[in-house]
């Protein structure tokens, strides 16, 4: 037997339905999830993920692991390789002329109050070369993605959930696709069991106002991590007992986070990314705490007497440098007019220019993300193995 391979027989923990893996959001900075995961594909080449959710830029990530057909080293050299030669062009139109009429048109209508009636374009840049790549990546035929319903009758996956935003309905929706109908609904989300495909991956990752929102059936959807107060409630739902979850979210050290960004009153750009952080990044960490705070819970609670709910052993990995602050020297490499406007807002005045490093789909940059995940990765790859090896009947408390 191969190294890796069915890890761990012996034990209830290796039992696949018992561990989920959670992406979250942060545009390019789902590059840093890739760089993790293979880390963790080098030490356990064989790794099954029955339960895989993606939020967001996570999405896409999810989407990959999901469908592929190999084994779970194979699709992370696959995904790496992906991110690699993914580049600007292949995530949105760059040419001057288009981004230039994009932003004169909004300009113009914003000027004019409306007057020039409804507007002609729906974001400041067009994706449909995200649309073409993700085709191309996810092997997908006429937008549906077959390697997903063929690993669910396979076994070896249990379900994808991927969350969008309604712009329709304002609810947060989890779309799943699984070997069951997956339905539950919560206060402003929901989840609808559905054949996931491009559209869902591209709603998922479409972030507001600078990618256009998508059509799903009667409703138009944009990026899940709007709204989206429950990140890991979705893993939870499919019966998770063991989560790795994957933040894009620096956690600053004390010390550090009484060291100003921006002195002075904060340029559009700091603004912007504090708001970016705070609906795609934050509530990672604040679920993560109520997770940890359940458990501590019910510890205390006689297992009989715990009913339906569990203990969860959660893990969260949080890049060990700032994301933000990465991406200022890579800067020069968006186009010309893309420069020219995040300079307008004043992304050169800010020392974490947040915005920049979810837009900013540079090889250089994308590469260093992974660098960093990958370090970081074999920096706690003991607690990685202890979360695959996590017997949950073994969990201390009262009997």
């Amino acid at each position: 037997m191969q190294r890796g391979q069915n890890e761990f027989p012996e034990t209830p923990a290796a039992r696949p339905e018992r561990m989920a893996l959670v992406m979250g959001g942060g545009g390019a900075r789902a590059a840093y999830q890739v760089g993790f995961l293979r880390a963790v594909a080098r030490h356990h080449p064989h790794l099954q993920i029955p339960v895989i959710t993606g939020v967001s830029a996570g999405a896409i990530n999810a989407a990959h692991l999901a469908s592929h057909p190999g084994t779970f080293a194979e699709a992370v050299d696959d995904l790496v390789a992906l991110w690699e030669s993914l580049t600007m062009d292949q995530v949105f139109e760059i040419d001057a002329r288009h981004l230039t009429t994009n932003a004169l048109r909004w300009g113009l209508q914003l000027a004019s109050g409306g007057v020039f009636g409804k507007p002609k374009i729906r974001a400041l840049v067009d994706t449909a070369p995200l649309r073409r790549f993700l085709g191309r990546a996810l092997r997908a035929e006429d937008g549906a993605i077959p390697g997903i319903s063929e690993n669910v009758r396979s076994g070896r996956l249990k379900a994808l959930a991927i969350t969008t935003s309604s712009y329709t309905s304002g609810r947060s929706v989890t779309w799943v696709e699984g070997a069951q109908a997956w339905e539950w609904s919560r206060p402003q989300r929901r989840a609808q069991s559905a054949s996931i495909g491009v559209q869902h991956v591209m709603a998922s990752s479409a972030i507001p106002l600078f990618f256009p929102a998508i059509a799903i059936g009667e409703e138009w959807y944009g990026d899940g991590g709007i709204r989206f107060s429950a990140p890991l409630s979705p893993a939870l739902h499919l019966g998770a007992e063991r989560i790795l979850a994957i933040s894009t979210r620096f956690d600053r050290l004390a010390g550090d986070a009484e060291v100003p960004n921006h002195v002075g009153y904060p340029p559009p750009a700091q603004v912007i990314g504090s708001m970016m952080n705070s609906i795609f990044l934050d509530l990672l960490d604040q679920d993560a705490w109520r997770v940890e705070t359940m458990n501590r819970l019910l510890r205390r609670i006689p297992r009989p007497d715990r009913g339906e709910l569990r203990v969860v052993r959660l893990m969260t990995l949080r890049p060990s440098i700032d994301l933000g602050r990465m991406a200022q020297k890579f800067e020069r490499g968006l186009p010309p007019v893309f420069r020219f406007l995040m300079g307008g807002l004043g992304t050169r005045e800010t020392e974490s220019p947040d915005i920049l490093s979810f837009l900013l789909f540079e090889p250089g940059y994308l590469r260093l993300l992974m660098e960093c995940g990958e370090r970081d990765g074999e920096d706690r790859m003991n607690e990685v193995d202890a979360l695959i090896q996590f017997d949950p009947a073994a969990e201390a408390g009262p009997e």
